[in-house]
Formats: C-alpha cells, structure tokens, sequence
C-alpha cells in the first residue's frame, strides 16, 4: 500500500501519526468495494448481481464509504506502526474527523500511547544487604503464645463487673460532634463490637467507660480523636458515642504442655512444637530476606533509570488495586456507613502512586530480560499451572484449559519471565548479608479501615 507516514513524538510515551494513503489506493479499494456492492446488493427493479454502477454510487454512498474507511485504516495502521516498530499501548486516538473522497489522497491522523524507550544503565554488579532477620526463643514463643489465644476460651462474666482484660461486647452508635459532609451527619454503627478492657490498641476513652459494666449497661461517652489517629475517617474529629452492653468475657488460656502440643495433631511434645516452629520462621525470615532484597534492587535501579510511564498501564493497576481493597472490605463485612468515612481520594493517590512504581518495575525488568536473552518455556509455564491449580484445588489440565480460553497464558509467561529476569540480577549482584534484630524488622504499612479502628 503506497502511504506516506509522519510520526510526530507528543512523549516518551506517546506518539501522533499522521497518514496519507496515495489516491490510487483510494480509487482502487473504491473500484473493490463498488464491484462486491454490485453483486451482492438487492435493489427493487434489478436483477441480482446486474446493479448498475451508478444506482449503487447513488443509493449506497455513505455505506461504500464506511467499507473503504474500515478496509483502509486498519491496514494502513498496521503498516506503519510496524514500518515504524512501534510498541503500542491499546486502542488509537483519532485526533481529527475524517472524510474520504473517491480518487482523493485519505489522509487522518491518530495518537497512540507507546512503551517508553529505555536506556539501560547498570543492572549487573550492584550493591545490596541482605537483612536476615533472626530467630530467638522470643520469635517462637511469640508464635506459641498466639496459637494459645487462638485456642483460648471466652467465658461468661456473671459474679462481677467488667475489669482490664476482658472482652466487652458492644453495641456501638456514633454521633460526630461536628459534622463536615453528609457522610459525616450519618451515625457511626457496629455491632457486637469487641473492646478489650484496657489493651494498648484500645482507645483510653472506651477502656474508661466500658470498665465495671455488666450485661444491658449503657455507657454514653465523647472520644476526641487526634489529628495522626490511623483511621483518617476519625481524625482530628470528635464523636460521641453510646455504647449497649451485650456480654462481658474473661479468656481463659490452655495450659502450655505436651497436651496442648498433642491438640495441633501434628505434634507429641511442646518441645518437637517449639523445634517445628522454630524452622518455619527461618524460613520464613529466608523468604523475607530475599523479597526485601530484590525489592531493594528495583528501587536501586528505578532511581538510576528514568523514563516516563504510559497513563493507560498505570491506571489500570491503580484500578485494579482499588478493586481489590474494596473487595478486601466487602469480604470483613464493613457497614456502607462505615466505608463511606474512608479517605478515598487519598486511597486513589496511593494507589496511583504504587501502580506506577510497578509499571516502571515492570519495563525496566522487562527490558533487561530482552537484552539478556531470556525468555520462558513451555515446561516452565506447565510446572507453574501445575502449581496453581494444587493450590486452587484443581487439574492442570482443567486450569490450563480455562486459561487458553480466557487468553491468559501469556500473563504467566510475563510474571515467570520477569522472575527470571529479577533472578538474573540478583545473581550479578553483590551481597552482604547483615543480622537484624526483633526492633529492626520493617513494619507493615498496612491501614485498618474504620469499622475496626473506632475503638482502637
């Protein structure tokens, strides 16, 4: 096809190209598309395939013009942009209307959002600790100790009041003093609400008022929230709440012997217990060691290769991390009421802000893959399936199955090719190894959503 292109660079990440296929392009595919109309068009007083020329230029015009419009476009498209080996994102953008005459030049222009071309500098022979956390007697029988409250019994409080360590039951309503917004004028609700008596993570307020209640007590109290409360939905503001009394609970601990370790099914001795224990948190910190460290390295490189990211791919992982934390929220139970007091905006910023990290992430250690040579077999992509569907409880061949119909393969071999290609820089890497401590662990940055956190 006898076309002239103009590409115009908007950014790194997009791209305006302006086409302008050869008149006798135009006519010819014209000529085509008039013959097929003649044959196969039925208009009142003609026979079948005897359509004059002129009948169907006159009845069909718009019609003609579509057909060539969709033949010539695509195609010309097409030409271009791998003349040009262009790497585009989704759908094009038509930037002007179009029109197209008989025997005329079909001259349109489009944008496309393109990946960005990325210069790589240093990946191979970098520095990084590897920070190994280690494992006490303190890390086993932290773990110990939470498999004892797990196991432990609530009993009915019925000779006393309330005092620090139970678990009073409640029945919550809150009114905000001040309200801002609508969301605000709506009642704060939760029921059969659990309030440790006295627990660091409970709000002093509740601890105070809900000590010495009984069953149908009603405790009405005003709790002023501070500006760095984790709940942003709370804070800063002032609420007063009234609280119903359902039930009070003392916990009640199983004894710390071979009998407990016997419960678990798995273990003879509390020792053999503490030993199993022991071994999984090492491998555990193992894992945790090496995801930091890679995590490490992607920031290292992300600091030392700079480009721009395409707005399409990061707004579908932003999408799709909030699509994920509202399910997260639908799966809790959270009253609408109570999600409704949520920092959206702010979840929509952090969620931005993450998904273009990985974008970057993903084209830079793609990148480095395509440089490197390295790409996934079939045998890798059946091993991983076989893995996926021991852990979703199917056969690989029902899984692989269901994959091939919903085209998702090659989402697989992308996630096992950027593994690979993260394996091969950690293994031209230069790592130190450093000892942490219990106080030196990251913390996990993760936000409680208000339906939890009123009392906390």
């Amino acid at each position: 096809m006898k076309q002239e292109v103009v590409v115009t660079d908007v950014s790194q990440c997009q791209k305006d190209i302006t086409i302008e296929i050869a008149a006798e392009e135009v006519k010819k595919e014209f000529e085509k598309t008039y013959d097929a109309y003649m044959r196969y068009v039925k208009v009142p007083g003609f026979r079948p395939g005897r359509v004059p020329r002129d009948v169907v230029k006159q009845r069909f015009s718009k019609e003609v013009k579509d057909e060539v419009i969709g033949h010539l476009l695509p195609h010309a498209l097409q030409h271009a942009v791998t003349d040009h080996k262009l790497r585009i994102i989704g759908e094009p953008r038509l930037l002007e209307e179009i029109s197209i005459t008989d025997g005329q030049p079909f001259k349109f222009k489009v944008s496309f959002d393109v990946l960005p071309e990325i210069e790589l500098k240093q990946y191979k022979g970098l520095k990084v600790t590897k920070r190994l956390a280690r494992i006490g007697d303190e890390d086993v029988e932290q773990v110990i100790n939470r498999w004892r409250e797990d196991a432990a019994e609530f009993v009915p409080v019925e000779d006393r009041p309330s005092q620090d360590g139970d678990f009073v039951s409640v029945n919550l309503i809150g009114k905000f003093l001040d309200p801002q917004d609508e969301h605000e004028k709506e009642d704060l609700k939760a029921e059969g609400l659990e309030v440790e008596i006295g627990a660091n993570e409970t709000q002093a307020e509740f601890s105070e008022n809900l000590r010495g209640v009984k069953p149908d007590d009603v405790r009405e109290f005003r709790v002023v929230y501070p500006e760095d409360f984790n709940s942003k939905g709370l804070a800063g503001k002032t609420v007063d709440f009234t609280a119903t009394v359902l039930a009070v609970r003392e916990k009640e601990l199983p004894e710390l012997n071979d009998d407990f370790a016997k419960s678990f099914d798995v273990h003879e001795t509390i020792q053999a217990m503490r030993d199993e224990v022991r071994e999984g948190l090492t491998k555990n910190a193992e894992a945790d060691a090496d995801n930091r460290l890679r995590e490490d390295l992607i920031t290292q490189m992300l600091e030392t290769h700079v480009f721009e990211v395409p707005t399409v791919l990061v707004n579908e992982g932003a999408e799709s991390r909030l699509r994920e934390f509202s399910d997260r929220l639908l799966r809790m139970g959270m009253p609408a009421e109570v999600a409704r007091t949520i920092d959206w905006q702010e979840r929509v910023k952090e969620a931005q802000k993450a998904a273009t990290r990985d974008v970057r992430a993903a084209l830079l250690i793609g990148q480095i893959a395509e440089a490197e040579s390295l790409s996934v077999g079939g045998d890798e992509v059946d091993a991983e399936i076989e893995l996926m569907a021991e852990s979703m409880g199917q056969t690989a061949a029902q899984l692989k199955d269901r994959l091939t119909r919903e085209e998702a393969i090659s989402t697989i071999e992308s996630r096992l090719r950027y593994r690979k290609a993260l394996d091969f820089i950690v293994s031209k890497t230069e790592i130190t190894v450093e000892e942490i401590t219990e106080d030196q662990k990251p913390e996990a940055a993760e936000a409680l959503p208000e339906a939890r956190t009123a009392a906390e």
